[in-house]
């Protein structure tokens, strides 16, 4: 192998090129120049257009690309294979890398030609700016459509929201709405037919009231009439004295004053229970009066006075004891129906918290005595202030949140309905321009605060 080799490289038998050139240093020397400036830039663009494929893997016809820089090396090779053979006659091996560079530059004109019309088909750098700046304004539409497009969901989002809020809000209000018709309507009922009892029962008391007098006076005329009638006829028949000790007679006498005494007492009583059913029948009444508050307070009280006086189920638990307070207070611009329902709901939660406070708890639990306590005054500010504290069992922070919130109750089921304080709440903040406030400790009482203005032009 060896051998072959240098018969290729080192053939003896040709002349070396340098003789055709009589070994003239400036011929020799000229044409070593040239062939070796020719095959370093020959060697040199196959290593540029390789560094440049590498950094463009996008480009069209690569392979073509490639077959050019061998092309373009077997080329400099043969420049190489020259300057050789100036000294060393190696004219095969010259003639072999002529032939190899002959047909690599015969394949490449071949790929050339049939790659000619794909050539064709590419874009000239006008028409591709052309369609750079389509595709450009494309892209910009397209941001634009997406943002216009974000724009909207943004819009519809917010659309939908409003549109979701106005639905709650209308649907809050229904609810509201159908809670005050349900209430107004049981109120309204409630009135009629306390008015309606307040007047049978007054016409028959009336009557009563007014014979009782008579009845009384007649009484005394007759007791008189006995007096003297025992006093100038002491003897009687023994039949009549007999008659007499059976009926009792001194028993009679000494204790028909004081019957007399408790009807007219009883029909006083009966008579201001019907003058506070009157007031109180007066909660269907829509207008704006003038009205004394005090009088709403204590028809309330009168209604609830069957529980007031109930007991603890315990001996040593007294009644509810009611302290009232009152300032003297001028008439007040007010809805006298709606705010004699709010007392009532009022003092009727009250007693519910003193009632389970000292039914379930000893009077060891509960030093103080079960007691409801009723103020009222007039603000700097021409506003009437009316308070209702009870020492029952109090509430905690989460109640006193919820406390208005329509049908929430603490109560057990079909015992409360959730509704009376959320409508009391809505008559003193809507109707009345006021506020109703409540302060509250766990296990120590609660205080509820009426505030609403003393005159209608502030309503």
């Amino acid at each position: 192998m060896l051998d072959v080799l240098k018969s290729l490289l080192l053939p003896q038998q040709y002349i070396p090129h340098g003789h055709c050139y009589l070994w003239q240093t400036p011929l020799v020397g000229l044409h070593i120049f040239s062939d070796a400036l020719i095959a370093i830039s020959y060697y040199a663009i196959p290593m540029i257009l390789l560094y440049f494929l590498r950094k463009r893997q996008d480009l069209p016809f690569k392979s073509l690309v490639i077959l050019f820089g061998t092309f373009i090396i077997s080329c400099g090779t043969t420049h190489l294979a020259e300057i050789w053979t100036l000294w060393y006659p190696a004219y095969w091996l010259s003639g072999g890398l002529k032939l190899f560079t002959a047909i690599v530059s015969f394949y490449t004109v071949f790929c050339l030609i049939t790659l000619v019309p794909q050539a064709l088909t590419l874009k000239s750098p006008a028409e591709l700016e052309i369609v750079n700046q389509k595709l450009q304004a494309q892209v910009a539409e397209t941001l634009q459509a997406r943002t216009e497009l974000q724009k909207l969901a943004e819009e519809l989002e917010t659309r939908v929201k409003e549109r979701t809020f106005e639905l709650s809000k209308a649907l809050i209000d229904l609810q509201n709405t159908q809670l005050k018709l349900v209430q107004s309507e049981k109120m309204s009922s409630l009135g009629q037919l306390v008015a309606g009892v307040a007047h049978e029962i007054n016409n028959p008391v009336n009557f009563i009231s007014g014979n009782i007098t008579h009845a009384e006076n007649y009484t005394n005329t007759l007791m008189q009439a006995l007096h003297l009638y025992q006093a100038y006829y002491p003897q009687t028949s023994p039949e009549l004295l007999s008659e007499l000790e059976d009926l009792d007679l001194d028993f009679l006498l000494q204790d028909l004053p004081n019957l007399i005494s408790s009807m007219k007492l009883g029909v006083t009583r009966i008579q201001g229970i019907v003058t506070s059913l009157r007031t109180f029948s007066h909660m269907d009444e829509a207008e704006n009066k003038q009205v004394n508050i005090h009088e709403g307070i204590d028809s309330s009280l009168i209604i609830l006075q069957g529980r007031i006086k109930s007991k603890f189920n315990q001996p040593n638990i007294p009644n509810i004891k009611v302290i009232k307070e009152y300032t003297d207070l001028p008439l007040i611009d007010c809805y006298p129906g709606q705010l004699n329902q709010v007392f009532m709901n009022i003092l009727v939660n009250a007693l519910d918290s003193l009632e389970s406070h000292y039914t379930n708890n000893t009077l060891e639990d509960n030093p103080n005595f079960p007691q409801i306590i009723i103020k009222t005054s007039l603000t700097d500010d021409q506003e009437v202030k009316i308070s209702i504290s009870d020492n029952g069992q109090g509430m905690n922070e989460n109640t006193k949140q919820k406390l208005f919130d329509p049908f929430f109750t603490t109560k057990p089921v079909g015992k409360g309905t959730g509704l009376g304080l959320s409508i009391s709440y809505q008559i003193i903040t809507e109707y009345h321009r006021g506020k109703l406030l409540v302060n509250s400790t766990l296990g120590e009482g609660t205080e509820f605060v009426i505030i609403i203005p003393l005159f209608s032009s502030k309503l």
